[in-house]
């Protein structure tokens, strides 16, 4: 009987130590190197984190803003219409003589376009969230939510008829801008894994594929009068009008969605009391949806992340 028993307690006592040290080596993680060796703390759930950053917008896409004519944006917006530059400015001129811009027009007495905007879009401030389901610290699965507010730019010249610089030269040259703007949301699900560099450090590397939503919002030209410094916005973007009489500018756009993948690196830096902050940039290869226009090209995003902790105690005392 009292050595079953002290047979039981040995099993026992072994038992209690394989399981501690099971749970010890779930809980750390050992990386030998040449120089020296190192540990880190597992990573496994679901983790949530905010993204914010600088997206930079494939310039081919803006074109549809650039006043032609030639874009149009289908069946999914009868209510709406995008006029040319031109168009626009002789439907104003003719239909609206109390208007400002109809007014610096009556000045020139042959004007007519001279020359198209070279479009591109601004670099755009974005923000957005991040949830990654983690099984060990090189595994996990990852979603990103971005919104963005994109504005395309150019400038178009117009030919006033008049003679420049007192009578000096050929053509009197007006330079103008173009805008237009526009809400994107960048869904994308992809795979991250980790490459230790040092205890606390490491790099990330995701792949997947990539949603993005655009709704058009805005498009239009501003012209100013040759003294003072007024400016004057004219739609390119409005509702279908019925006979003659003001435009009004176009809203409530229907959202069109397309389809790419991406890829991301960067750094991750751990809080001594939990969380993470992450430097990325990322590279997205986006079918771009504008109306009739469909767009394929490069966006490039460069952006900080911080993951939150577990637990909202070490969330509030979180420093490195």
């Amino acid at each position: 009987m009292i050595r079953q028993a002290t047979i039981g307690m040995r099993q026992a006592v072994l038992a209690l130590v394989t399981l501690g040290w099971a749970a010890t080596a779930q809980a750390q993680m050992t990386v030998y190197s040449d120089e020296e060796d190192y540990t880190y703390e597992s990573r496994e759930g679901v983790e949530f984190g905010l993204n914010i950053g600088v997206y930079r917008g494939y310039p081919l896409a803006a074109y549809f803003y650039d006043g032609s004519g030639l874009n149009e944006l289908g069946l999914t917006n009868v209510n709406a219409q995008v006029w040319s530059i031109d168009d626009r400015l002789r439907q104003l001129q003719s239909q609206q003589q109390s208007h400002p811009v109809s007014g610096i027009l009556n000045e020139f007495p042959n004007w007519q376009l001279e020359s198209l905007p070279l479009m591109q879009y601004r670099p755009a401030m974005f923000f957005g969230l991040k949830t990654a389901k983690f099984w060990n610290p090189e595994t996990a699965l990852v979603l990103h939510v971005d919104a963005i507010q994109m504005t395309a730019e150019g400038a178009w010249t117009l030919s006033t008829g008049l003679l420049p610089d007192q009578g000096q030269g050929n053509l009197d040259i007006r330079t103008y801008p173009i805008l237009g703007k526009e809400q994107r949301l960048n869904v994308a699900l992809g795979y991250r894994t980790s490459v230790y560099l040092a205890e606390g450090a490491s790099w990330g590397l995701e792949l997947g594929g990539m949603a993005n939503a655009v709704s058009i919002e805005e498009n239009y030209v501003v012209l100013t009068p040759a003294v003072g410094n007024s400016r004057y916005e004219v739609d390119l973007l409005t509702s279908v009008g019925v006979g003659s009489g003001q435009l009004t500018a176009a809203n409530n756009l229907l959202t069109q969605w397309g389809m790419g993948f991406y890829g991301s690196a960067g750094i991750d830096l751990d809080f001594e009391e939990g969380g993470h902050i992450e430097l990325n940039a990322r590279v997205s290869r986006d079918n771009l949806m504008l109306g009739l226009n469909e767009t394929r090209g490069w966006n490039i995003a460069v952006f900080l992340t911080w993951m939150m902790p577990s637990e909202f105690g070490n969330f509030a005392r979180a420093s490195f």
